[in-house]
This record gives C-alpha cells, sequence and structure tokens, in this order.
C-alpha cells in the first residue's frame, strides 16, 4: 500500500521526537527488527572504562533494539551485553544484512566477533522472556589497544596490581613482557566472589593459549612473536559493580622472583622466613621422592604444585613428590586466585636422606614436633622380611602423630593403618626408617608425641592371652592405661587357639573406647575391632602359627578385660552348653541373661551336616540378637535380630547378646528346629499343592512348648507375599514368619507400619521352592494365630498360566465343554482357575504340550 503525504509527516515527527528525547547511544525498543536508519549509533569502547561508548535500551518481551557502529579497523571485536534478568540474546549483522559468526572458534569468549571488512555493522538485541530486560552493549576492537594498562613483567617478585571494572560489558587489556616461547602461568579473579574471564593474546585479539592448556599443565608456550597481552573482563561480583580484579602473569621456565629454599634434614626447623611470594626454588642432589610442603603462619601445611627447569608440571601436589633428576625445581604456594594469600614457608625433605634421623629400638618413643611441618625421623632396629606395628594414641594431649615407614631409599614401605594394625612387612633396602608428623593445623601442629612399636612376627616379651570360656569366671586378661600407657601387646602360643575364636574386649572402668588388632607370626593381620567399650569380633586364627593382640587406647585411667573363646565344633561344653535341634513344632531353650554385652553361647547339634536348622532367638524386649557359626567357626547368620537358616555342620554356635546400649530381659528363648534334611523339607512341614493366590489362611496356636509350624510351599522364582498375620484374641504381638529359598536364605522383612512381605528370590522365573516358617512372637510367648500369604503379583507359583485365548467362549446345549486354554506355563501338573460373569470354574484335569504353550483343562 502507498504512503499518504500525512503518514510520511506523522513518521517523521516521532523520528524527530525521538531522536531528540533520547541521549547519545540510547535505543528505542522496537517490536520487530529495524532498518540501520532506525538504530542509534554506539561508538566503539576502549579497553576499560568505556565511558559513553555503551548503547543502553529496555527492550520489551519479544521486543528488540538495534545500534549502529562504525568499524574502521577489520578484525576481532568483542560485542558484550548485559541484561537484568539474563532473556536477551545478541546478533551482529554486516551492512548488507548478512549475520556475523560471533561463536565460531572453540575457545573464544562468547560475543567475539570478527568483523572481517571496515564499514557500518548492526547490533541487535532481543529480548525473549517474560518481562522487560534492561540491557547494555559495548563493541571493543580487541586488535587496538587504546585503554590498555601499562605493561608489567613476569617476575614473582611483582606486585600484584589490582584494578577495577566498572560495568560488566568493559574489557580490560595488560600487556606484559615476554618472549616467544617462555611458559607462561596466568592467574585472575575478583578480590571478592565473583565471575570473570581472562585470556592471554597477541596483537589479534584472539585467545592464543588453549582454554584447558595441554596435558593438565595450568600454564601456556607463548606463540608467534607477540606483543602478548592479557585481555579480561569482569562479569559479575558478590557486591556488584564497581568490582575490583587483577591478573598475574608468571613466567616458570627460568623463573625471576623466586625465593630459594634448602633441602633440609629431618626434625626441628630452623626460623622459618614467611613471605608472601609464592614461588620458590630448591635443589635437588638426586632423583627420588622428596616433601616439598607450603607451611603458613598459622601452622598449616600441605603439599604444593611443582615444576622442572622448562616450567613443565612434576608433581601436582603429591604426597611425596617424585623428583626424576637432579636439578633445580620451583615451587608454587599459591593456587588460581591472584590475591596474596596469608605468608608462607617452604619445606623440602629428601625421603631417601638420613640427615637428621634418631635410631631407636622397639618400644616406647617419646618425641615432640615444636614446629609445625616438622617430620621427625626414626631408624629402626628391625631387619628386612620383619613385620612391626606403630601404634599411637586414640587421642592425646599433645599432637596426633601420624606415622609411616621408608627403606634406605625412600620406598614407601607401610602406611599408618597398616602399622597401627601391626601388619606391616618390611621389604626393600634397610634400615627401615619412621616419619612422624601430624596433619593438624594451629595449635594443634606443635606438641609431644609418642610411638609404641613391637615386632608381630617373632616372639615377645608380651604376656600369654590365655583361652577363655563362656562360662561364668573364664580366664581373661586385665589390661589398664594411664600414667603414660595406652597400649598393650599379648600374645597367644602357636598350639595354644584354635582355628576360629571370638575375642571380646570390655572397658571396665574409666569408659575410655579402645581397639585391638591381631597378627599372626608371619606378619598376617587376621582381624581387628574398632574402637569401642564393649566389642567382639570373629577371628578365623592360623593353624601352626603363634598370634600377636595389639591394643590401643588413650593415655587416660581406665581398666579393660580381653577374652578369646573357642566357637567351634570343640567349644566347652561348659560355657556353651549343648542342645539337639527339635523338630519342627518343638519347645525352644531358655537361657538366663546378664547385663548388656554379655555373649552366651548355645551349640546346637544334628544328626547330620545336610540337616537344615532354623535358628531364633526372642526375648520380652525385642533386644537380644544372634550369630551363628559352624562347626569349623565359619560364620553362617551374621549378627543380627532376624531368624535364620544353618547347615553344613553338625554343630552350629549360637552367640546371643543384647547390644549394650539397649536394655536386657532377664531371660530369652531360643528356637532351634530341623526344618530339612537331605531327602528335603521335614515331614512336619505341610505340603501345600499351589500358591498361585497364595497360601492360607492357617490358624492354631502357639507357646514355648510348641514353638512354630511350617509349610513346603511350590513357589516360583521372583514370587513375591504379603504377610497377613494377626492374633485372633486381639493382642497386638503377632507370630512371626520366615520364608526360606533353596539357598536356605530368609526371604521375609518387616517394613513398618505395613507388616511382613515375603520373596522367594530365585535367579529366574522357574519352579523354586520354598519352606515356610511361621513362629512365636518377638515379645511373648504365646499367640493365637491366623495367618495367611497374599501373592502380591497376577499369580504366583509354577503353576500359573499366562492366559491369552480360551476356546469356546460359550458352553454349547447346556454341556460343560473341554476348554483349550493357549497361554504360557512354568510346569505340568497345573492347576487353573477360570472365573467368568461371577462363577467360578475349576478345572477337573489338566495337560500342557510339551513346548508349555497350550494348556488344555476339562471343566466340571
Amino acid at each position: 500500500m502507498r504512503r499518504t503525504p500525512a503518514l510520511v509527516v506523522l513518521l517523521a515527527l516521532t523520528l524527530l521526537v525521538a531522536l531528540l528525547t533520547s541521549s547519545a547511544g540510547t535505543a528505542r525498543a522496537a517490536a520487530q527488527p529495524a532498518a540501520d536508519t532506525d538504530c542509534a549509533p554506539l561508538a566503539l569502547a576502549p579497553f576499560g572504562d568505556p565511558g559513553d561508548a555503551i548503547g543502553k535500551a529496555t527492550v520489551a518481551p519479544e521486543g528488540s533494539a538495534c545500534f549502529t557502529v562504525a568499524v574502521t579497523e577489520p578484525g576481532l571485536h568483542l560485542v558484550s551485553l548485559d541484561d537484568s534478568h539474563n532473556e536477551a540474546h545478541r546478533q551482529v549483522y554486516a551492512a548488507d544484512g548478512t549475520e556475523v559468526d560471533c561463536y565460531g572458534s572453540e575457545f573464544a569468549t562468547q560475543g567475539m566477533c570478527d568483523l572481517a571488512a571496515a564499514g557500518t555493522y548492526t547490533v541487535k538485541v532481543s529480548n525473549s522472556g517474560w518481562e522487560d530486560e534492561d540491557t547494555a552493549v559495548s563493541v571493543v576492537p580487541l586488535g587496538s589497544t587504546r585503554g590498555c594498562a601499562d605493561g608489567t613483567g613476569t617476575g614473582w617478585d611483582l606486585p600484584t596490581v589490582s584494578r577495577t571494572s566498572v560495568t560488566p560489558v568493559e574489557v580490560d587489556c595488560q600487556p606484559f613482557d615476554a618472549k616467544p616461547g617462555e611458559r607462561i602461568r596466568l592467574t585472575h579473579g575478583t578480590k571478592v566472589y565473583g565471575e570473570d574471564v581472562a585470556w592471554i593474546t597477541d596483537g589479534s585479539g584472539s585467545r592464543i593459549c588453549p582454554h584447558f592448556p595441554e596435558d593438565g599443565e595450568d600454564s601456556c608456550v607463548l606463540p608467534g612473536d607477540g606483543p602478548y597481552r592479557v585481555l579480561s573482563q569482569v562479569s559479575g561480583g558478590e557486591k556488584g559493580f564497581p568490582a575490583e580484579f587483577a591478573v598475574k602473569v608468571r613466567r616458570l621456565n627460568d623463573p625471576q622472583g623466586c625465593r630459594t629454599a634448602p633441602v633440609r634434614p629431618y626434625g626441628p626447623l630452623e626460623q622459618q622466613d614467611f613471605t608472601t611470594n609464592p614461588c620458590h626454588t630448591f635443589t635437588a642432589g638426586k632423583a627420588g621422592s622428596y616433601l616439598v610442603h607450603a607451611v603458613d603462619q598459622d601452622g598449616n601445611t600441605g603439599p604444593v604444585r611443582v615444576y622442572d627447569a622448562s616450567g613443565r608440571t612434576v608433581c601436582w601436589a603429591e604426597d611425596p613428590c617424585r623428583i626424576p633428576d637432579a636439578g633445580t625445581y620451583t615451587a608454587v604456594l599459591d593456587g588460581s586466585y591472584p590475591y596474596p594469600g596469608s605468608p608462607q614457608g617452604l619445606i623440602v625433605l629428601d625421603r631417601a636422606s638420613d640427615s637428621g634421623c634418631v635410631a631407636t629400638g622397639m618400644g616406647l618413643h617419646k618425641g615432640e614436633l615444636s614446629s609445625a611441618g616438622q617430620y621427625d625421623c626414626l631408624t629402626l632396629s628391625a631387619p628386612r622380611g620383619a613385620s612391626v606395628a606403630a601404634l599411637t594414641p586414640l587421642s592425646s594431649a599433645g599432637v596426633h602423630a601420624e606415622v609411616e615407614v621408608l627403606d634406605r631409599d625412600g620406598t614407601a614401605q607401610c602406611d599408618a593403618e597398616k602399622l597401627a594394625n601391626g601388619d606391616c612387612a618390611l621389604t626393600g633396602t634397610a634400615p627401615y626408617r619412621a616419619l612422624v608428623h601430624t596433619d593438624d593445623g594451629g595449635e594443634d601442629a606443635t606438641g609431644t608425641y609418642a610411638v609404641d612399636f613391637r615386632r608381630t612376627d617373632a616372639e615377645s616379651d608380651c604376656p600369654a592371652l590365655p583361652a577363655g570360656s563362656f562360662a561364668d569366671g573364664g580366664a581373661k586378661a586385665t589390661l589398664a592405661t594411664g600414667d603414660g600407657v595406652f597400649a598393650h601387646c599379648l600374645s597367644i602360643p602357636a598350639g595354644a587357639h584354635t582355628g576360629t575364636e571370638v575375642f571380646q574386649l570390655i572397658a571396665t572402668s574409666g569408659g575410655v573406647a579402645a581397639k585391638f588388632s591381631v597378627v599372626d607370626s608371619t606378619g598376617r593381620k587376621v582381624c581387628d575391632r574398632f574402637a569401642t567399650t564393649n566389642g567382639w569380633t570373629v577371628c578365623g586364627l592360623t593353624p601352626g602359627k603363634a598370634h600377636t593382640v595389639l591394643v590401643t587406647g588413650r593415655d587416660q585411667a581406665a581398666t579393660y578385660t580381653l577374652t578369646r573363646r573357642d566357637v567351634t565344633a570343640s567349644a566347652d561344653s561348659a560355657g556353651c552348653a549343648r542342645t539337639a535341634a527339635a523338630k519342627v513344632g518343638g519347645p525352644s531353650v531358655t537361657g538366663a541373661y546378664d547385663t548388656p554385652g554379655t555373649l552366651r553361647c548355645h551349640q546346637v547339634t544334628t544328626g547330620a551336616a545336610t540337616d537344615v536348622v532354623h535358628i531364633d532367638v526372642r526375648d520380652a524386649l525385642g533386644t537380644a540378637n544372634i550369630a551363628v557359626l559352624g562347626g569349623d567357626g565359619t560364620v553362617e547368620c551374621s549378627f543380627r535380630n532376624r531368624s535364620c537358616a544353618a547347615t553344613g555342620s553338625t554343630t552350629h554356635q549360637v552367640l546371643v547378646q543384647t547390644p549394650v546400649n539397649l536394655k536386657a530381659a532377664p531371660e530369652y528363648h531360643l528356637d532351634a528346629l530341623r526344618i530339612a534334611g537331605a531327602d528335603g523339607p521335614a515331614p512336619e512341614c505341610t505340603r501345600v499343592p499351589s500358591v498361585a493366590y497364595g497360601y492360607g489362611p492357617i490358624t492354631g496356636t502357639l507357646d514355648e512348648s510348641h514353638t512354630a509350624v511350617c509349610a513346603v510351599l511350590p513357589t516360583a522364582g521372583f514370587d513375591h507375599f504379603d504377610a497377613e498375620i494377626t492374633d485372633t484374641t486381639g493382642t497386638s504381638t503377632t507370630a512371626v514368619p520366615a520364608l526360606y529359598n533353596s539357598s536356605w536364605t530368609n526371604g521375609c522383612s518387616l517394613y513398618i507400619p505395613s507388616g511382613y512381605r515375603c520373596s522367594s528370590g530365585g535367579s529366574s522365573a522357574g519352579s523354586s521352592p520354598s519352606v515356610f516358617v511361621l513362629g512365636l512372637p518377638e515379645k511373648a510367648s504365646s499367640t493365637s494365630y491366623s495367618a495367611r500369604l497374599a501373592c502380591s503379583s497376577v499369580l504366583c507359583g509354577p503353576d500359573r498360566v499366562d492366559v491369552t485365548a480360551i476356546s469356546p467362549t460359550t458352553a454349547v446345549g447346556g454341556t460343560k465343554p473341554t476348554l483349550t486354554i493357549t497361554g504360557t506355563a512354568l510346569s505340568t501338573g497345573a492347576t487353573v482357575r477360570l472365573s467368568k460373569s461371577g462363577s467360578t470354574l475349576t478345572a477337573k484335569t489338566l495337560s500342557v504340550s510339551a513346548d508349555n504353550r497350550t494348556v488344555t483343562a476339562s471343566l466340571t
């Protein structure tokens, strides 16, 4: 449509008003892309404060604004955008309307555009959000030097220069003196928490160093001819703008301005020279493992990054640092933050050196770490092949000492954990040295320490730990700590132990936790127990070998008893009462209980190792747990408050305990019922023909003379049941189910508040028969029960048929037809139950085709 003269006048007046009422560089919002003549002019911005060279616009939702910029020198330009809600985006168009690719380089900074020809370009800002966007843009020619800061060097002793960015669209330039091929480390950041980006460039403005340096390096070998600059931009800060920031460029090859640090002897450190200069150089006399640590005035220490003479990384804050060759190396103590931190010093120790080491024998050694970062070196008298322990207090008034053992060449032999357990086997080349230090800082970095060294592979003067029993008054060892004593050792002669024993440590006074480990004469740890005031563990002892027991506590007044008791078939019958497994429905065994933590033992016997025994413990409080071990001491049921099945032995040792943090009932009841043998499930167990829809309900009564009932269920793998169990008298305590699969794992678990759920297990959907046991409640000695297992699947058991078709669908002539049921059956001899229009039809006979696909049922 041709414009009328009136319309042309109106448009001209509107444009004139817009130009008169807007400040220079401010654009009007437009609903559609505007022609160049409608866009506000925008001057190229210098580096640093852009001043008035910022285009600002409030852009409506789905709207846009535009600016024109005149480019006189072709090359890279950074078009920066700042918006209030992060919903705006920028586009740049050449004079002919083609869009400029501003995201072409993999390492380009966002908004970096190659404006390849001189001329006028249009910058368009669009709002894709739901509310107005306050936007600002700038265009900075990256190849220019206008506004760059004064040049700087790359020496490590130069001060960090802090500068200020006034707006997110500001770009800053820092020239630096460097030559091609030098390896430069760049760090940058805001003084308070903020976001920024920086890159090394030459005269082009492009990123000439990879965004991700090669091989994990944090530096760059300068390419090209220079001159070199760092371009940077602060995009956000915790306190907004203006934002203080810094960039720092330092040379790593032939570094200048670094402090020199010696390789020190072990032992007390001379006065540290703390400095904010993060660069230190040291000379390694030979290749090997070195400790290269920073230490600050607050006593904090840690490994630092180390570079070789070319500036490549040798160690990335590793401990120890493996130096490949003799020579001078550079250690840098700071990270990626450019501002200096607290003053620090450098500690370098040669792990292969014996300078400052002190000879010590087996036994107690006391020392002092008088300065943060100190390592003491103790030369041990143990020969190659020996096994040693280095015990330290679990806590103390002095430092928390860490100990490791090295050989003559500085090769690690054992860490603190192995030394604490006593299973440190010395290999490598003697003599061996223990290094003692602490990883703690502050006030905890200095103080006294104690280490108790022990041989665990040879006869020692450790007193014997006698064989105890579960009978009252059984033999035990009594130990005490305090007055400088925090550790004990005990010996077990080679011929004075069985294959499996239970060790129990009890704090009888002081309430101080202690731990123990048991090591055989070859130096192999056979068991241990973490720190406790009442704890036990089952320990498999090495046949024909002597053993050492190491007990470690604190240097505090406390007393303990340590016992070891046989838990194999040879267990003392006086303390581990023997009883034959009863048939299902037989009586329980009553046991008297003592204080929480006391271990009671019962030995359950059966006629054959193929017998399977259901074992459970019950008490009025529900706090007693059981562990079950076979004739050779193998753990058959782990320590828990749940029934289990044991097989494979004619004797089963049952340990009963109420945990020390719970209240104990005065007596408990032990159920030990034979539920299966070599010929299958026990005859007392009801044989159930089908569990397609579940099992039950069954009803009856249980008491201490008739403790359980059982059934053999034709389950399939992956069957799941909801156990619906009630007491018919209304009591809240109800009977407890167990469902054992072919591997005799109990598949029933209690879910609160819904009740028990049981699964048959199995590795496939095929037939997997189960034995169901319903026993007395946990906290009651009798119950009148009603129990049902409801199949929670569509159908359960191997007799289920997944029906796909039934033919015929209706009866003919009033007769009862033979139905052909097409589907999948898991086994022959199954029962089919069909329901139609509310009537239930039960199959009288059933046959399954050879391919288990077609099922034919004759109905009555």
